[in-house]
């Protein structure tokens, strides 16, 4: 967290996590999903998701301040996913990218627009910090 270039770019990913979520959240994205999960057993927070994470986003997640859970909410769903949806904030990319038929269906095509453009945002700068952490990494001998 001393490298100014890591820490800088934690704060960009931060950023445009939350612009992605309040995108999400404006367009109806994210009330659409709790109704999913809630009413219809939701499949894209389902179990075996978490699998994709590697220990690099993980290791993103402990840098926001984020606390990996150590048990799973719902036993058909992703370690990651609570009572109010998900618990972590860096996220893989299908979980973040992925626009179901539902959504499609229900959410205004200018609006599902504005979401992808924040989607593109924070992946941009997610990769961004992934890349430089692991050569920090790497050339830390780890």
């Amino acid at each position: 967290m001393e490298d100014t270039e890591i820490s800088g770019l934690i704060e960009g990913y931060r950023v445009a996590i939350k612009d992605t979520w309040s995108a999400m959240s404006e367009a109806g994205v994210s009330a659409q999903c709790m109704d999913c999960a809630i009413n219809d057993g939701g499949s894209c927070c389902g179990r075996g998701i978490e699998d994709r994470f590697d220990a690099t986003l993980l290791l993103i997640n402990l840098f926001m301040g984020i606390r990996l859970p150590t048990a799973r909410f719902d036993q058909t769903g992703c370690m990651f996913l609570g009572e109010r949806g998900c618990l972590i904030a860096a996220r893989h990319l299908i979980c973040v990218n992925y626009i179901c038929k539902r959504l499609n269906e229900r959410i205004a095509k200018d609006a599902i627009m504005r979401v992808k453009e924040k989607i593109g945002r924070e992946a941009v700068a997610g990769f961004a910090l992934e890349e430089a952490l692991k050569k920090w990494l790497i050339g830390h001998g780890f």
